[in-house]
C-alpha cells in the first residue's frame, strides 16, 4: 500500500498479456510455489506504510476493522500463522518468544514488543488480527465457508477500492463481487465461477495468488463511507493533469486455507504507479495505453474508473508520442 519506487519489486499487472492482446477478465489464479508461500515482504518504505496504515486504521476504527464475536479462535490462527511466517521470512526484523501460551513477539524495525497469552483476548487491547496485523503493510479479509459459499467475518483493510469492511461484514462472496459483469464461456458469472474454484483448490498448505489492478484518481483509496469525498474527485481529471492525478493500483492477493478453522484468508499487498511514471519503464507505457483504450465501458463501470478513464487515456496517448519522438 504504497507508490513504488523500486519498479523491480512492482507486481505490473500486464506482464502476463502478450503484445497487441487486450485485457479481459478471467479466473486468473496461480498456485504458489513453496518458495512463493510466505506473504510477509519488507521494503525499504516499510517504516512509512506501517505509519500510514496505522494513522489510517486509528481515524476510522469502526470503517476499516469489522468482525464477529465467534471469530476470536479463527483470528488468534491468522495471527500465529503471520508471525511464524515473519519471523521465518525475516528473522533479521521479527523474533518470537513461545513459553506454553505466553508469547512475546518482537518487531525490531520498530522497536516494538508484544506480550500476550495465546487464545486469551483479555490480555491484548485490540483482537487478535487488528493487533498483529498493525505489523504487516498489507490488508487481511477472512472469509468462512457456509452453504457452498464465503462469507466475510473478519476484515482489517486501509487502502480499499470500493470496498468496506464495516459495509462489506457478513456479505457472501457472490454479493460482494456481485456487479462483475461478465459471464463464462459457458454462462456462469464470474465471480461464482471463482468463487467455486476458492472453495475447491485452495487447501491446507496450498495457497495461490492473483494480481487485481484498479486506477485511482487523486486517493489512495475509495471506501462507501467517504464516496461523498472522493465521488467528485473523479471529475477533476483532465489530459493535462491525470500524469499527477491517477494512478495505477495495483492488488497482489494470496490465497490460504486455515487448518484448523478452514476459513480463506485473504492477504492483499496493495500498491500504486503514477501515470506520469511509466516512461521509466517504456514497454509498461505502451501496452498500458493500449490496455485501457480498449476498456470495455461494463468493467470501466465496475472498477469505478469511467468518469476518467477517457482523458487518463488522452494523456497516455500524448505520453507514448512524446516518448516515441525522444527515442527516435
Amino acid at each position: 500500500m504504497y507508490e513504488s519506487t523500486n519498479l523491480n519489486l512492482f507486481p505490473y499487472p500486464f506482464h502476463t498479456i502478450k503484445e497487441g492482446t487486450n485485457y479481459r477478465y478471467s479466473n486468473d489464479l496461480r498456485k504458489l510455489e513453496k518458495d512463493q508461500m510466505n506473504c510477509i515482504k519488507i521494503t525499504p518504505e516499510y517504516e512509512k506504510q506501517i505509519k500510514r496504515k496505522r494513522e489510517l486504521l486509528n481515524e476510522q476504527p469502526e470503517v476499516r476493522f469489522q468482525s464477529y464475536p465467534h471469530t476470536m479462535e479463527m483470528q488468534w490462527e491468522v495471527a500465529e500463522m503471520l508471525i511464524d511466517m515473519a519471523v521465518e521470512a525475516h528473522p533479521e526484523h521479527f523474533q518470537v518468544e513461545k513459553n506454553g501460551n505466553h508469547w512475546t513477539f518482537h518487531n525490531l524495525i520498530l522497536n516494538e514488543t508484544e506480550s500476550f497469552i495465546f487464545g486469551d483476548a483479555s490480555s491484548i487491547e485490540l483482537e487478535p488480527l487488528d493487533l498483529i496485523g498493525r505489523h504487516f503493510t498489507t490488508d487481511f479479509v477472512l472469509m468462512v465457508v457456509r452453504d457452498e459459499n464465503l462469507y466475510l467475518e473478519v476484515a482489517q483493510e486501509s487502502y480499499a477500492a470500493l470496498f468496506s469492511p464495516h459495509w462489506n461484514k457478513g456479505m457472501s462472496f457472490d454479493e460482494i463481487h456481485g456487479p462483475v459483469p461478465f459471464v463464462s464461456r459457458t454462462g456462469v458469472p464470474l465471480a461464482e465461477r471463482v468463487r467455486n474454484f476458492l472453495i475447491r483448490n485452495v487447501l491446507p498448505g496450498e495457497p495461490w495468488t492473483r494480481i487485481n489492478w484498479n486506477l485511482m484518481a487523486n486517493r489512495w483509496d475509495v471506501n462507501y463511507e467517504t464516496s461523498d469525498t472522493w465521488g467528485p474527485t473523479r471529475f477533476l481529471v483532465t489530459p493535462e493533469n491525470a500524469g499527477e492525478l491517477v494512478r495505477l493500483r495495483v492488488e497482489e492477493q494470496f490465497f490460504y486455507r486455515m487448518p484448523r478453522s478452514n476459513a480463506v484468508l485473504f492477504v492483499l499487498n496493495t500498491q500504486f504507479l503514477a501515470m506520469k511514471d511509466l516512461p521509466i519503464r517504456p514497454e509498461w507505457l505502451k501496452q498500458t495505453y493500449s490496455i485501457l483504450s480498449d476498456i470495455p465501458k461494463p468493467m470501466a463501470d465496475y472498477k469505478g474508473f469511467t468518469p476518467f478513464i477517457e482523458p487518463t487515456v488522452e494523456y497516455l496517448k500524448n505520453l507514448v508520442e512524446k516518448v516515441s519522438l525522444q527515442t527516435n
